[in-house]
């Protein structure tokens, strides 16, 4: 079994040696190191950069938004899990503008987390059940239903929001580059998406991706 490496970013010591102690029990999951603040992490990744980063978004010197995107341009392949008590519809879209791969509420945090590493690990999305119904009501309710997608369109809409970018779904799919950046447009002006974000919230509550 592959040993999936996390490192745990909050400034809330007590809450950082529960989640160690939580995660330890999974016979797959190391806890590679801890960190209290923003400023520290890249210094700390630098030598082994984890599988995945679980981060609070508010935390002292530096929030948890700007870091993931310093990081993400270090180590692209790096998968980040927001930890937060933030429910607002602004949150969540920050969260997914700056490059996370799944949110996870704090009071679920125990519930869920496993499963949440082991989705963003095999490039999937996860976001806290708790947050369907502000999806459903909020920012994705005027969105179009995903039957008037094309076969091939799902399909790639499936794979961008799982994470790939237009050359491994043309790999994938054996189709060329400039194909996939054609339906990508296509899906993009359809949907009227503005961002990757979008697109990927909508693939969420379509049930098109597993949240």
């Amino acid at each position: 079994m592959d040993e999936i490496k996390i490192f745990l970013a909050d400034d809330h010591k007590i809450l950082r040696e529960s989640l160690e102690l939580l995660l330890s029990q999974e016979e797959d999951f190391v806890v590679s190191g801890q960190a209290e603040n923003g400023m520290d992490l890249e210094n700390i990744l630098r030598d082994q950069p984890p599988d995945v980063l679980l981060m609070d978004i508010s935390m002292p010197k530096r929030d948890g938004f700007d870091t993931a995107r310093a990081l993400k341009k270090i180590y692209p392949e790096l998968k980040i899990i927001f930890l937060t008590m933030h429910k607002s519809e602004e949150m969540l879209a920050e969260a997914f503008h700056s490059g996370c791969s799944g949110y996870v509420l704090k009071e679920n945090a125990f519930e869920e987390l496993a499963a949440a590493i082991r989705k963003v690990v095999k490039g999937e999305v996860y976001v806290s059940g708790a947050l369907t119904p502000m999806m459903l009501s909020g920012f994705l309710s005027s969105e179009k239903e995903s039957s008037e997608l094309s076969g091939r369109e799902r399909e790639i809409l499936k794979l961008l929001a799982e994470g790939y970018s237009n050359r491994e779904i043309a790999e994938m799919l054996a189709i060329s580059v400039k194909t996939v950046e054609t339906h990508r447009a296509n899906i993009m002006r359809k949907h009227r998406f503005k961002n990757i974000t979008e697109l990927v919230l909508y693939a969420v509550r379509n049930h098109i991706i597993e949240a």
